[in-house]
């Protein structure tokens, strides 16, 4: 009689029981639960239950503390974004997009692991704190204990009390010594305002948060240009467009697309060698290439963007960017050579992919940005076997790439007026004899790029933006 009664007892406070919760919160935290299509704002005084494949992010000045039911805790800093993948009674294993978290596992606690684009670090009764830029590299502070820490490529050490280790994205980890710097307070960030602002590019997928950082950024825009048009297939589209200064060398062009059944985006983000002038188009005038036997003084390092309807995404990652002289006596120029430039795709499924930025489709080394030649040949997904078509012309074209192990993908581009008619070779020539100015046309002109692919279950990525927009910018000369 005392086993059946203490069991029913246990199944009647099960329910009361919380594994994992999160205890406390400041600032702007969003929660995504597994199986969700979108991100809710957490909120309340009540304590959140978490369950294995939920999703949280933090925001600027914002973090959170999550507890267990063996009395480990864990602290989020701003700027973090990571999931729970398994939380049960025997294992807890938090997956750290970026940003940082601190954690303290009790002795005999079940297993704990951290893991992160590059590495995967296993506990038990330890305070340690993980940190994961924007590039997916790791580095791991042991302030308690020891931590059992791994590379990708299968490679482990023991970080112990009072050392720190580094794990690159790419290549081995390093050799754990000692810490000079201890971890610094978990309500600030980690990394520079460059690495954050990456993250964003990257990390800001839903409707929600897309508008919400819309909101706050455009009252500081520094150009703007809203308007409907109709784009190539008979939608009437809202479309919003700015851009602004994430910090003193950076630049970011965001488009928002509203129509009555879909939301899509684009954003990029610019990234240079110094601080930018006043007038933007100093520097991206010749980015891409600048003529004569001198390089230009503001010079492209890093280039990421963005385009997604909120379920599935196009990233582009290019780093390592500088200015190469040709070497041509008859023409003369610095081009733009960037040292990686990679292109992922990703649905549902492949979102969390390499650290965010999803299923690595191609990548080139030392591309130059003017010419489309690399010093490598491109390394596609599944190798070899890339069967690629393409036609049209310059004001309608589609391009069709299916790579060796299945996945494929397609690029449909349009130049089309306000109107939603496709522009034609005579409508320059037209207009202009009409007693339209060459501005005034390009005016009413748009770009729209229709991505589709079998990773993205028929749906599609359709993005409209203005040629005015990139005119003011300085990214469009006529």
């Amino acid at each position: 009689m005392r086993y059946l009664l203490s069991l029913a007892m246990t199944f009647v406070f099960s329910g009361f029981v919380q594994a994992a919760y999160i205890s406390s919160w400041r600032g702007e935290v969003d929660l995504k639960k597994a199986g969700a299509a979108g991100w809710e704002r957490v909120s309340g005084e009540d304590k959140t239950a978490l369950a294995s494949g939920d999703e949280l992010r933090t925001a600027r000045a914002s973090t959170l503390e999550i507890y267990m039911d063996d009395g480990s805790r864990v602290k989020v800093a701003p700027m973090s974004a990571f999931k729970v993948t398994t939380e049960n009674k025997e294992t807890v294993s938090l997956g750290l997009y970026f940003g940082r978290v601190r954690s303290w596992v009790k002795k005999f606690s079940k297993k704990f692991e951290v893991r992160t684009p590059s590495a995967v670090c296993a506990v038990r009764g330890t305070d340690f704190t993980v940190s994961a830029d924007g590039d997916g590299n790791t580095t791991v502070e042991v302030q308690e204990g020891s931590v059992l820490t791994g590379d990708r490529s299968g490679a482990t050490a023991m970080v112990r009390e009072g050392q720190f280790a580094s794990v690159p994205m790419r290549g081995r980890m390093q050799e754990p010594r000692n810490n000079p710097n201890p971890p610094a307070s978990m309500e600030s960030a980690s990394g520079d305002s460059k690495a954050l602002a990456r993250r964003e590019i990257y990390s800001e997928i839903s409707k929600e948060a897309v508008l919400a950082s819309a909101q706050a950024e455009i009252q500081s825009a520094e150009y703007q240009n809203r308007k409907t048009a109709i784009d190539a297939f008979g939608n009437r589209v809202r479309m919003e467009e700015y851009t602004t200064r994430p910090s003193a060398n950076q630049f970011k062009y965001v488009v928002l697309n509203t129509r009555d059944n879909r939301f899509d985006f684009g954003k990029i983000l610019f990234t240079f060698n110094t601080a930018l002038p006043g007038d933007l188009s100093l520097a991206t005038a010749n980015m891409i290439s600048s003529p004569g036997s001198t390089a230009p003084q503001w010079q492209l390092t890093d280039m990421n963007s963005v385009m997604s309807n909120t379920l599935d995404k196009v990233t582009e990652d290019a780093s390592g960017g500088r200015m190469v002289y040709n070497g041509l006596s008859s023409n003369p120029a610095y081009q733009l050579v960037f040292g990686n430039y990679s292109f992922y795709a990703a649905g549902p499924s492949e979102a969390d992919d390499n650290g965010g930025l999803g299923k690595l489709i191609w990548t080139a080394t030392n591309s130059n940005m003017a010419t489309g030649v690399a010093d490598n040949p491109i390394t596609y997904l599944g190798g070899s076997g890339l069967v690629s078509s393409a036609s049209g012309d310059v004001y309608h074209s589609v391009s069709k790439n299916t790579f060796n192990e299945g996945t494929w993908i397609q690029a449909e581009d349009f130049v089309l007026f306000d109107d939603g008619k496709i522009l034609s070779a005579g409508d320059f020539g037209a207009g202009l004899g009409g007693g339209e100015t060459l501005d005034q046309i390009t005016d009413r002109l748009n770009f729209e790029r229709v991505y589709t692919s079998s990773l993205f279950g028929g749906r599609t990525i359709d993005v409209m933006y203005s040629a005015k927009m990139l005119k003011d910018a300085g990214l469009l000369r006529f």
